[in-house]
Parts: structure tokens; C-alpha cells; sequence
């Protein structure tokens, strides 16, 4: 999903917020409300939306939605208490002065390069070559622009970057074979692979950036909680992080169980493709603390090429919260 919040749209939305006081309380009884994204990042989360576990104090309520932006827009009018969304949009918002903090890193890095093409080996093959990727503006962007510069190729002169295509149509231009290089994250990268196995990963985006960063992976997804649900209920947000943790452990073990799931509950794939996308996903649970040094190694590449993205600058201590 684009998780690319303008600064004016997200201005609108600020406004919206300080003036219409919604966001929830929580007491006995009360309900909070957990969104994630339909699409890889509910797949993690699935475990909760088939069956939502007990809440201290509280009765949670599961929704699934269809884009970043409608997302952020009701993290920011308190609809939302605890959400999972892209790096760089959490750290936007906190940023932006939004009460929300980071409990823990649920996806890392989920971004293939993809062609038939047995002439691509490394990053400078693709000098002269027009190269679709999957979401201007998020991080298959970043990450592949920071990675063609590593490797000493100017994104803006070397190569051509497209963004022309919606992540489905250019999954099916890809496996047509109407284009012949793309970036795409999970699942679309599984479900090309499988409608047209010539297709295949000839560079390692991972072995990539952890060269050129140091660090093991890049993280795409994280999960936030408002922070004044936190201060009010904290064995609640405890309890539903544990809920997370463990829909995560069943979806890594049980792949074709939890892709079953996410086709009953209607997060937008099907359970096939569900299950094929999970081993290749990279759903992790990581607190806050332990995944700073990789969420700052991201968002300082965020930082350096599109600053706005990340609300110019990154987020300070308090975005990391330790439950």
C-alpha cells in the first residue's frame, strides 16, 4: 500500500482531530478498536480478527482496512487505538504530534525484484533499464533508490524508476510479460512467481541492504498504540500485544491454516495465495527497543531522500515504548 500522507492532507486531518475529540475511552467494558491493512499486513494479525482474544477491561474490535491513508486518517481522529502501519507513516504521525508510540516491529523487509530476464546478476546490469516498483513514496521505493545509489547508479540518470501501476496491474503487466522488471512486495511478488514460474529474484534485496546499512533487514510494518490507551489501560495493550505475538507464531507455523483464515475473514487474498506469501513475508515480533537500530537505519534512508515522508525528521525516544 502507498503510505506516501501528504504534509497538506495530513494538516486537514490534524485540524480535523483537534476539534472534533474522538478519541476513545477506555474503562470497563469499553472497546478498543486494532485496524490493520488488508493484505500481508492483517495476514500477521489473523489469529485476532478470526477470534478476538479476552481484553482486561475492554472488548476489542478487529477492522480490516483498504489503504494506508484511510488508515492514518483514523489513527489521527482517535477511531483507531492501536493500528498496524507502514514505518515511515507511524513515525509521520508521531512526529506530527500525534499521541501514538511504537510497541513493536511486526514485518521486516518483504520486497523481491522480479524478472525472466537470466541477463540481470547485479544492480548494475540494470543500467538503461526501466524498472517498475510497487509503491512511490513507501519503501519498496526508498529501499531500491538507496540501494541503485550503494551500487554507484544515479536513479534519476542510470535507470528509469515507474510507478506508473497500481500494485495489481503491475503484477499482471510483470507476469504478461508487457514489463520486464519490477519491485513488488508480498504477497504480489508470490502470486507472479506462481502465475508465470519463468519469473524469478536474480538480486537479493536483503543481502543487499544489510550491506549497505549493516543491518540484518529492513522493517516495513509496525504496530502502534495510542499512548494515552497505554497510560490508561496498560494490561490491556500487555494482553493484546500478546495476541499479536502469538497470531504471528501461528501464521509462520501453520501457513496454509492461517491463509484459510485470512480468505474467511475477507483481508483480501485468498488462502492460497496466503499461504504461499507467509514463508516469504517475514512477520516478526520485535518490542520497540530492539527494533530502533533497524527502524532508524530505515527511516534515516526516508530522512535523506524524501524528508516529508517521515515528518523531517526522525522520531524522538518517546516513539519507542516498552510495555
Amino acid at each position: 500500500m502507498r503510505s506516501s500522507l501528504t504534509s497538506s492532507t495530513l494538516a486537514i486531518l490534524l485540524f480535523a482531530a483537534s476539534i472534533s475529540g474522538l478519541a476513545a475511552q477506555s474503562g470497563p467494558g469499553a472497546t478498543i478498536t486494532f485496524a490493520a491493512l488488508k493484505g500481508p499486513s492483517g495476514i500477521g494479525m489473523i489469529k485476532l480478527f478470526d477470534s478476538p482474544p479476552a481484553i482486561p477491561g475492554a472488548i476489542l474490535k478487529m477492522i480490516a482496512v483498504p489503504s494506508a491513508d484511510l488508515m492514518a486518517a483514523k489513527v489521527i481522529s482517535g477511531e483507531y487505538d492501536v493500528a498496524v502501519l507502514p514505518i515511515n507513516m507511524a513515525a509521520k504521525l508521531h512526529s506530527a504530534g500525534i499521541p501514538l508510540v511504537l510497541a513493536a516491529l511486526v514485518g521486516n523487509g518483504m520486497v523481491s525484484f522480479l524478472s525472466a530476464d537470466p541477463a540481470i546478476k547485479r544492480l548494475e546490469d540494470l543500467r538503461g533499464k526501466e524498472v517498475y516498483v510497487a509503491g512511490q513514496g513507501a519503501t519498496p521505493e526508498f529501499l531500491i533508490r538507496k540501494l541503485l545509489t550503494n551500487a554507484g547508479i544515479d536513479p534519476a540518470k542510470d535507470i528509469r524508476l515507474s510507478y506508473s501501476l497500481p500494485y495489481p496491474e503491475m503484477t499482471a503487466a510483470l507476469v504478461g510479460g508487457r514489463i520486464k522488471y519490477a519491485v513488488l512486495p508480498e504477497p504480489f511478488a508470490t502470486q507472479a512467481v506462481i502465475a508465470n514460474p519463468a519469473l524469478f529474484a536474480p538480486l537479493d534485496l536483503g543481502a543487499l541492504w544489510e550491506s549497505a546499512t549493516g543491518q540484518a533487514s529492513y522493517p516495513m510494518t509496525a504496530l502502534v498504540v495510542n499512548s494515552d490507551l497505554a497510560k490508561r489501560n496498560p494490561a490491556a495493550v500487555r494482553a493484546i500485544l500478546a495476541a499479536a505475538e502469538a497470531s504471528i507464531d501461528f501464521a509462520l507455523a501453520q501457513p496454509a491454516a492461517a491463509g484459510i483464515l485470512v480468505e474467511k475473514n475477507e483481508l483480501g487474498l485468498k488462502a492460497s495465495i496466503a499461504s504461499a506469501a507467509i514463508p516469504r513475508s517475514a512477520y516478526v515480533f520485535i518490542v520497540s527497543d530492539a527494533a530502533k537500530p533497524a527502524v532508524e537505519a530505515l527511516l534515516k534512508v526516508f530522512l535523506d531522500l524524501a524528508p516529508a515522508s517521515v515528518g523531517g525528521k526522525l522520531p524522538d525516544d518517546a516513539f519507542y515504548a516498552t510495555f
